[in-house]
């Protein structure tokens, strides 16, 4: 009689679990999935066990008590997407889980690898002409003969790795930004949704882009080198200090360097410090270990190593899919796996819907795609996961707007880092209705990291720090432009040493932005929190109660000043001389998420009555009406409260007298009220004073997912004392080019992460 692999697997495991009751599974690099996946005859792959699982559970249903599939140890690579439906799904007395041995580490990496037996040092004149004087006798280069390995380098922002850490495409300079000198051409604008009628047309022989030079020299030949290969790119803050912007070069002439295609507000100097920018893929600019560069023409890879390269040192280019894709399963976990070198698709991994499925004490890096996209579905997460060199970290989403039914994901414990991506912006967005994020610690993020939209939000017991150290404005958690935003509570945050750049455009701490409304702020402690700990920007029914703001420049500011621009604008927008769906066309926006006049029927209006109140007050809705600012504590700040009315140097007023905001019980205390200060830890003193804040509990800690977690005093106090002589915004300092890239950035990715 013959027999298919699958009935043959799914007869050996009804066997297995009738005498062992619960069937698991294992997988080993050396395995073979045609075999039975028992621990002498493991599976190969993870489709295999799962394909395995389904036959099991057709032939014999869920097995009581549940599946664990034992991953041993090893690198497997892949080229496909595990996915989960709703025939891999456990319950919850029998859930599914994939995981590593305990003790052994499980790698599942997407690069195509790249032999390092191929390299050797660069020894011909006309190369090491090309390189800058540091490099020579250090650069390595390999000839890439395999068409994918090549097709893989010229994608247009590829990256590589080294032993499972990020290598750097080649920039200058290594840490911060060159300066704009003199601004020659505006370059031609036009913004995305924005600007009427099609986007201006360009190539290599007409580019439109803005003309310019910088003042720092560069450290080779950039002019042969873009003229060679067109491939070299401008990044930074051409404009705005908020606004970081990518462009391709079109060439240097004399000097003046040509960009290639329109911008969104072209190149202009407008702010107080100069333009800043980076320069990237210019091989005379390898000149530190971790460099590398791919030179399209003649399929040549040159890389620096971190160390010498051995023969069974793993080099590759990130070329991958998503690792795994949950859409219907339930109660699948998988844990304590490694998963690198994804480059395409919504994610590395990514949950579409189901319940209950979960990614538990993974690491995740080295990714150009989000870590994870959780988009629907109930009760999915993640929990003591590990996420760093990604170019977005999580986005969480899920619920029902229009029913305001919670999605009730969550981000539980987890640690969110940059170590070798200087330009990765790691993006953390919360969406939707009703997710969690709890206990997590983020930092050493270029910009504003943490964005919130949606409803009834829970965000708290999370560290965050050293955020926002190259952007003007924004803030370390953000959110804009949506006057239905109520239900999000911010409560028991500890944000430290957000550092504004001296004369940039200030930032904030917490900052709900353009009339964002109906936040609950209570109980976070800030220590150098930005310009402003907690920044709203006119929104209405915002309470920001017993939080503690310590060494900060101003506590809490608010501002009615955008008021009636706002509200005349909005006939403008009626009437078409102002684009519909702009962040500022509020009304119409608002209708688009809860109906027409929706804030007076259910579920808005039984939900949220201020809401309610507030929409129907057509003046008085663009102020920050129905605000409590109540019970909070300052300590050795410039100002406790600032409340702007216009843009004079004068319009200003005491908040205390802003009748429609309710102020009480806020008082300034000393820093002796603390436990230890020196070492950052707020806790009072007196165990019964107010407010009541669980500092000890605040960010990562330990569980049965975490079994340790880094010495918050240890790094705490290395990241008091390289920022101990700055203040976190200081009205007199000024802007020095010279010394602004060693004084502002501290990597503490690397100071909290150690690469295996």
């Amino acid at each position: 009689m013959k027999h298919t692999v699958t009935s043959i697997v799914c007869f050996c495991l009804a066997i297995l679990a009738a005498s062992m009751g619960r069937p698991d599974l294992y997988v080993d690099p050396d395995g073979d999935d045609s075999s039975p996946g028992t621990k002498a005859k493991p599976l190969a792959s993870l489709e295999g066990a799962r394909n395995a699982m389904r036959a099991l559970k057709k032939d014999l249903g869920s097995p009581k008590g549940g599946v664990t599939v034992w991953i041993r140890e090893g690198v497997y690579g892949f080229d496909s997407t595990l996915k989960f439906s709703s025939e891999d799904s456990g319950t919850h007395d029998a859930p599914i889980t994939y995981h590593a041995w305990p003790g052994e580490r499980v790698v599942f990496d997407a690069t195509i690898p790249i032999p390092s037996g191929g390299f050797g040092l660069v020894e011909s004149r006309e190369d090491l002409a090309r390189l800058c004087d540091a490099a020579k006798g250090e650069v390595m280069a390999a000839s890439i003969e395999d068409p994918e390995i090549r097709e893989a380098l010229s994608r247009s922002g590829s990256q590589i790795s080294y032993n499972g850490r990020m290598a750097m495409r080649s920039r200058f300079p290594n840490v911060g930004f060159a300066h704009v000198d003199t601004i020659i051409e505006k370059g031609s604008v036009y913004a995305e949704g924005r600007t009427q009628g099609d986007p201006p047309q360009y190539d290599m022989a007409n580019p439109i882009g803005g003309v310019f030079t910088i003042v720092e020299k560069p450290t080779g030949d950039w002019e042969a080198e873009v003229g060679r290969l067109k491939k070299a790119r401008i990044t930074g803050y051409l404009a705005y200090d908020w606004y970081r912007q990518d462009h391709r070069m079109a060439g240097i002439y004399n000097g003046q360097i040509h960009l290639l295609e329109y911008s969104r507000y072209g190149i202009q100097n407008n702010e107080k410090i100069p333009r800043r920018v980076v320069a990237r893929d210019l091989l005379c600019e390898i000149d530190q270990p971790g460099e590398w560069f791919y030179d399209d023409e003649d399929c040549v890879l040159y890389l620096w190593p971190y160390d010498r390269l051995d023969d069974d040192d793993r080099i590759g280019v990130w070329a991958g899919p998503p690792f795994a894709v949950f859409d219907g399963s339930s109660h699948v976990t998988l844990r304590d796996l490694t998963i690198q070198g994804t480059t395409w698709g919504d994610g590395m991994v990514v949950f579409k819907g189901g319940a209950h499925n979960r990614l538990v004490g993974c690491t995740l890096r080295n990714t150009s795609r989000v870590a994870v996209v959780i988009e629907g579905g109930t009760d999915n997460g993640l929990t003591g996961c590990d996420i760093y060199d990604a170019a977005g970290h999580v986005n969480l989403s899920g619920g029902e707007t229009r029913t305001l039914t919670p999605g009730r994901n969550y981000v539980v414990n987890c640690h969110f880092t940059q170590v070798e991506a200087t330009d990765f912006y790691g993006r953390i967005a919360v969406r939707g209705v009703g997710q969690i994020f709890r206990n997590n610690l983020v930092h050493n993020h270029i910009g504003q990291v943490m964005t919130v939209g949606g409803n009834d939000h829970t965000i708290e017991l999370n560290e965050l720090f050293n955020i926002g150290m190259e952007e003007g404005d924004g803030g370390a958690i953000y959110s804009g432009a949506e006057m239905w935003s109520y239900g999000n509570v911010y409560r028991h945050n500890f944000l430290h040493h957000l550092m504004c750049i001296p004369e940039a455009h200030p930032r904030g701490g917490i900052y709900p932005d353009d009339l964002n409304a109906g936040n609950t702020i209570v109980g976070n402690v800030f220590y150098k929190a930005a310009h402003r700990a907690i920044l709203v920007n006119g929104g209405a029914a915002n309470t920001v109660a017993e939080n503690v703001m310590i060494n900060g420049y101003i506590g809490i500011y608010n501002t009615s000043a955008w008021a009636e621009r706002i509200r005349t604008d909005i006939e403008k927008f009626e009437a078409g001389e102002l684009k519909r769906g702009d962040k500022n066309d509020h009304i119409w926006r608002v209708e688009q998420v809860v109906g027409k006049d929706g804030w007076n029927r259910p579920p808005w209006s039984t939900k949220y009555p201020l809401f309610q109140r507030v929409m129907n007050q057509e003046k008085m809705r663009f102020y920050p009406i129905e605000c409590r600012f109540i019970d909070n504590v300052f300590c050795g700040n410039a100002h406790a409260f600032q409340f702007r009315t216009g843009w004079g140097q004068n319009d200003f007023v005491d908040i205390y007298e802003v009748d429609y905001i309710e102020t009480s019980g806020n008082r300034e205390i000393e820093m002796s009220s603390f436990v230890d200060p020196k070492r950052l830890d707020f806790t009072f003193c007196d165990p019964d004073a107010k407010p009541s804040i669980p500092f000890g509990k605040i960010g990562l800690i330990v569980d049965e997912f975490r079994s340790s977690v880094p010495d918050k005093t240890s790094y705490r106090s290395a990241v008091r004392d390289h920022f101990a002589d700055r203040a976190s915004f200081d009205p007199k300092a000024e802007y020095d080019s010279s010394s602004i890239n060693v004084s502002l950035y501290l990597n503490t990715g690397r100071l909290l992460v150690n690469i295996q």
